[in-house]
């Protein structure tokens, strides 16, 4: 019979890895970035378990979640994607605006901007930001590069060097990791060295207000850095105190001694890492304290600086704005003379008509004539419905559009559509499962009831209950009801 193994040896070779105290306590992120571009990925590798969903993807506004992760409670803020160029997208703009200015008291610790590889960031999308979040936003930004295994054995270093993306790298002062397995702990930790590594003569996290106000919050940024360093210092123990009940346990453990010896060499590494950030932010602490003593003269001037460059940015912004007015007014324009022209031509085909002699009005004539008013007609729904998107089958653009027009209803009509849904036997959805849904919840509970088919037709005969016939809704309906051969 051979020896049952003692309870030290059945002791996790890391059980003491969680008595090692976190540097953040709590750490706040906004996470913006480009549809298709892995926001959710990020999310979930950060929390370690699927918290952002598809249907997080089809929200127009942000998404927070709070979680606790190996110590650290982590606040998450996922803004909405944009497609093309950012300035085209006005919704989003004020999404990211309210997240890393209104949503944190003191701001995010950092900004986590997602880029697939292989993909390119505009110019605008940059200038846009800036204009946006000022310029400073580049010092509390971490670029994260999505589906990084598509390099093969290119490593994120060469790639970045053989794209036009050095600038943007350079701009985030290095701070930049890729994503190849979802290793949500070397994701995390990843992000504390880099937030770490930022310029302590800025403040740890990014408030707007503050830099807006820098040099008088000199203070503060000290008290901040001062508690980042007693918490360095702080882990720098605890792993030392994990490393000695490694060794003292080593014997009892009955592990392979490569492994001990790996597990040890990777915590020297971790605190000669944070020994060498450790003596760069006391540096950078006694320059703070210096300039406290600065001439108030230099400090003005600085300020009156920032004012001048604020109010070029705001002017730019308003040219900007009077040039879109421009352009808008234009089209409208246009869109009248055409509707005055189609207009005119309906008068005379009328005219025409009446005037003609009776023994001309004869079958023909006036087939030709109801030929022409159809063609004049069809030439004005083609422009009411020129917006209209036909990509292939219209039913693969569903799931889209009855979210859009779900989102098209107003309060008081979408508890009316929920109040038929309970009251029809015929549309077979659980009151209790309607209860309580946002649009967003309501569309996925549709379609997965009815499938695509059955709830254009379902929800066609909704609308007409609300009722919604207006022409908003029938043109949306239209691609798909043709295809599937009904009508409104």
């Amino acid at each position: 019979m051979g020896n049952k193994p003692s309870q030290e040896d059945q002791v996790p070779l890391l059980g003491y890895d969680e008595e090692i105290e976190p540097i953040f306590e709590e750490l706040k992120l906004v996470l913006i970035g480009i549809q298709g571009a892995g926001k959710n990925t990020i999310g979930n590798a950060i929390f370690r378990e699927k918290v952002f969903t598809f249907w997080t993807s089809y929200k127009s506004d942000y998404v927070k979640e709070t979680r606790n992760v190996s110590g650290t409670r982590i606040h998450l803020a996922r803004t909405p994607g944009w497609k093309g160029e950012l300035h085209r997208s006005a919704k989003t703009r004020r999404e990211i605006v309210h997240c890393v200015q209104s949503l944190y008291n003191t701001g995010p610790h950092a900004v986590l901007l997602a880029l697939k590889v292989n993909s390119k960031l505009p110019e605008s999308t940059i200038s846009t930001l800036e204009r946006l979040l000022t310029d400073e936003l580049w010092n509390h930004t971490i670029v994260i590069f999505t589906h990084a295994e598509r390099l093969g054995h290119c490593n994120i270093k060469d790639y970045i060097r053989s794209t036009q993306l050095q600038s943007l790298i350079e701009k985030c002062g290095q701070r930049y990791l890729d994503i190849r397995k979802n290793d949500g702990k070397q994701i995390t930790d990843k992000i504390e060295d880099l937030i770490m590594s930022k310029n302590s003569g800025r403040a740890i996290c990014f408030n707007l207000a503050d830099q807006r106000e820098a040099d008088e919050h000199v203070g503060d940024k000290l008290s901040d850095w001062k508690g980042l360093v007693e918490r360095i210092k702080s882990k720098i123990n605890s792993i030392s105190t994990f490393k000695e009940k490694l060794l003292s346990n080593q014997e009892k453990q009955n592990k392979d001694k490569i492994e001990i010896k790996k597990l040890l060499d990777s915590k020297d590494e971790e605190i000669r890492k944070l020994k060498t950030i450790l003596k760069e932010k006391e540096r950078e602490i006694k320059r703070l304290q210096s300039v406290r003593t600065q001439d108030p003269a230099l400090i003005e001037n600085r300020r009156v600086a920032e004012l001048k460059e604020e109010l070029v940015l705001k002017n730019r912004e308003l040219m900007e704005k009077d040039t879109e007015i421009e352009t808008l007014k234009k089209k409208v324009k246009e869109r009248d003379t055409e509707n005055e022209e189609l207009t005119n031509e309906i008068q005379i085909l009328r005219g025409m008509a009446r005037h003609q002699r009776p023994h001309e009005a004869h079958a023909g004539y006036r087939s030709k004539l109801g030929q022409d008013v159809t063609t004049v007609n069809s030439r004005h729904t083609e422009i009411q419905l020129c917006d209209i998107p036909s990509n292939g089958s219209a039913l693969r653009n569903w799931n889209h559009t009855l979210l859009h027009i779900l989102n098209e209803l107003s309060d008081d009509e979408l508890k009316k559509m929920k109040y038929n849904l309970k009251q029809n036997e015929e549309y077979r959805i659980p009151m209790s499962s309607i209860e309580g849904t946002d649009r967003v919840d309501l569309a996925d509970l549709m379609l997965k009831q009815w499938g695509k088919l059955q709830s254009v037709l379902k929800t066609r005969d909704l609308m007409k209950k609300i009722p919604r016939n207006d022409d908003v809704m029938i043109e949306l309906f239209t691609p798909f009801l043709k295809e599937i051969g009904e009508t409104w």
